[in-house]
């Protein structure tokens, strides 16, 4: 039986790695950081026979506005779950708040390997 990650399994693993690499501030005001979800998300969506895993989420981007509205819902949840700090009254940067030791906490209880993870944020988040 496959497991199933969800959109806040899937960010909060990425989030990990950014942390534990030391990568940890971020524009919201441009789509870039969309783009690279997005990216992401389809890698993920191409191996989950490999990592007999199943998606249940995606992180479209709406083609009139350059966003993704699930991954703006993910990241208020991070937000809220206190992984991340949404910067300034507009919400125009965040900032990754945890530590070493609750990002391997994230990666030790996720369905998805730090492995993998890792090679995410390499490919896609210019880290």
């Amino acid at each position: 039986m496959r497991d199933i990650v969800t959109a806040d399994q899937f960010v909060a693993g990425i989030i990990s790695v950014l942390a534990l690499k030391d990568h940890k501030s971020f524009v919201l005001r441009d789509t870039q950081l969309d783009q690279m979800f997005q990216n992401a998300y389809k890698e993920l969506a191409a191996k989950q026979e490999e990592l007999n895993v199943t998606p249940n989420f995606t992180f479209f981007i709406d083609p009139f506005h350059g966003d993704s509205v699930s991954l703006r819902q993910t990241l208020l949840a991070a937000k809220e779950k206190k992984l991340i700090a949404l910067n300034n009254p507009t919400f125009h940067t965040f900032e990754i708040k945890l530590d070493d030791d609750r990002a391997h906490k994230y990666l030790g209880k996720g369905p998805l390997s730090e492995a993998f993870l890792t090679g995410i944020v390499e490919r896609h988040f210019s880290v």
